[in-house]
Parts: structure tokens; sequence; C-alpha cells
């Protein structure tokens, strides 16, 4: 079954010591063993969330469906709830006309959780967390996040409370070491990028005369966004021709004032991993290289894989079937690129 891997760098994972970028302890793979005991001893999935959402505020429900991991390699296998704040799910009939939608009542909500899985691989060996979309599933990277790191304070022997306040954590520390002190957990990703291009084009910065933006288009206008937007503003719209992917580039005159001009932008665009599975991808064209755009992620921070794998009936793969794969093609799957061998 075809797969695509998107890469993305651990900057932190752990518990740190206070106002410092350095591990209180070992702490990487004690939260994601400690988080994998603590799903196995859950009594059934409905209790496997780390947060009540509050879907007033568009949040949804997250549940483990599986997960499995072994020597510094993880995979988690997430449930994303699709209800909303009245727990229903509705379905629009495709024949309605606009302005007059034919909504009804979709699934039963109340004994079943409807949704869509999200896979997931976390690799300390290799500082990387990758998503892992299948067709029937979706990609939700801070659904991760969100999930591993509510688990921390809420669920975890990590979090210490208040004396008079159990349900306020004060900071976190080793449950096996009394003297280690308090410290903070954090769970932070950035963008995977080519090392090599970042080089090249920081070399090069003077010699840049256009940034090119690439998107995914989903709607009729494309709007850019963050510190993007303050280079330029401005909306493409254009109708979606049909039958195959519509993708957008923006390019925009611009040349880095400095060196550290330059690495600045770079590193906004890796702290921007909101929607991960649109194609926004940062280029930069130098001139005399006949229009030659070089984009951060290089070829392969987003990779199709044909998974040798079965899948049983609607169910998610298993989290030690994709573990034990993976373990046997890293050759192929670990990004060709510099990264660090271990979580910060």
């Amino acid at each position: 079954m075809k797969g695509t891997l998107q890469y993305f760098t651990i900057d932190k994972l752990g518990i740190y010591k206070r106002g410092s970028d350095q591990q209180l302890f070992e702490s990487s793979e004690a939260v994601l063993d400690s988080l994998i005991e603590w799903f196995e001893s859950r009594p059934d999935l409905v209790n496997t969330s780390t947060m009540k959402a509050d879907k007033a505020k568009g949040q949804s429900n997250v549940y483990c469906c599986d997960a499995d991991g072994a020597n510094g390699e993880y995979v988690f296998v997430l449930w994303n709830e699709l209800t909303n704040a009245e727990d229903e799910i509705l379905t629009l009939s495709k024949d309605s006309k606009p302005g007059k939608a034919k909504v009804t009542s979709g699934v039963d909500s109340k004994n079943s959780i409807p949704g869509l899985p999200s896979y997931y691989w976390v690799s300390l060996n290799h500082g990387l967390v990758a998503t892992i979309h299948f067709d029937h599933a979706m990609t939700a990277l801070s659904a991760l996040k969100s999930y591993v790191s509510n688990y921390v304070q809420n669920y975890s022997e990590f979090a210490v409370t208040h004396k008079d306040d159990e349900n306020k954590v004060i900071g976190y520390c080793d449950p096996d070491d009394e003297d280690c002190g308090l410290g903070y957990f954090k769970f932070d990703l950035k963008r995977m990028v080519d090392e090599s291009t970042v080089e090249e084009l920081t070399q090069k910065f003077n010699r840049i005369t256009k940034v090119v933006r690439r998107t995914q288009k989903a709607v009729e206008a494309v709007e850019l966004r963050g510190f993007f937007h303050k280079l330029a503003s401005r909306q493409i719209k254009r109708g979606l021709p049909k039958n195959r992917e519509a993708f957008v580039e923006v390019e925009i005159e611009f040349t880095p004032a400095s060196e550290d001009d330059f690495k600045a932008i770079v590193k906004a665009y890796q702290k921007e991993i909101i929607d991960p599975d649109k194609y926004n991808n940062l280029g930069f064209i130098l001139k005399g290289s006949n229009g030659k755009k070089l984009f951060l992620d290089g070829k392969a921070m987003k990779t199709e894989h044909g998974f040798d794998i079965v899948r049983r009936g609607k169910n998610p793969f298993k989290a030690s079937v994709l573990l034990e794969y993976i373990g046997k093609k890293q050759v192929r799957l670990v990004p060709n690129i510099q990264v660090r061998k271990k979580a910060a």
C-alpha cells in the first residue's frame, strides 16, 4: 500500500532543566516508554484520551488505537474523533442545491467514535518524527504533539503537583531520583530542511532575487500568512482544474539584506508546521540560474513509499507491524541528510 512520509526534526522532547536547553535526566525514551505502558494499562479505547476536548473551541478528542516501541524507535496510531459539540457527525446530500442543503445525522456516536486514524513514526535515534499518510487515514501532526504533552501533564509519573492542589502541576522530575529537582516538559518539532541546500543559499544569499512559496490549492483563494505575509500581501484567485491536484507557486522579488536575514527566514519556515499535508514549501531563485528554484526541503523531506504490509479489513495497521517494517526498511526510509543522532 502506498504511503507518504513527511519528516520533522525533533527540536526538544523530554524534561529539561529550568532556564536551560539541557535535559534534567535522560527523559526522551523514558517519556515515550511510559506513555506506551500507560496505554497498555487502559481498560478500553475511550479511556486512552489524554485530554477532554473543548469542542466549542474547535478541538477534537484524540485516542490511541495502538502503540509500540523498542530501542528508541516508536510507532503511534492515533484515532481522531470527527464529531461536533453535540457528539454528532452530520452528512450532506451531494445533490443539495446551494443554499438548500439537506443535512442528516450520520453514525451512532453514543456507542462508537466516528473518526480516522493517523500514523506516526518517532525515531530518537535519527532525531525525527515522520507522519505517515495512507488513503484510509488523515495526517494531524498537532494531534501527536498534543497527545504526548497532555499525557505527561495529566497522567504521567513525571508530573509534580502542588501539595494543596493535586490538579496544579508545578513541574516535572525523575520519579526515581528524589534529588533531581524540578524541570519543564517540552515537545517541539521543526520542519526538516535539506542542510546542503540551506548551506548553499546561505553562502549565496546576496544572489537571491526571488522567494517562492509553493502550496497545494484547496480553496478559491490562497492567502499568504505568517512571516511570509510580511514579504507581500496578495491573493491568487483561479478556478480549480478538474481531475488533478492543483498547486500554486507565488514568486516575489526579494533579496535578503544579510546572511542573518536569510537565516531568520529559514528559522521561521522550520517552525511553521501547522499544515503538514499542504505543499507549502519555501524556495529561492538565484541570479544567473535561469529561473531554477531551490526549495528548502530538497527532494527527501516528503517521500512516497510502497509499504509491503497487509491491512485487515477496515482496521488501522498494527503499530507492531509498522514498527517491524520500518526497522527493516530504515535505510530507505530515513532521509539522506544531515540530522542529529539523538533528540536534544
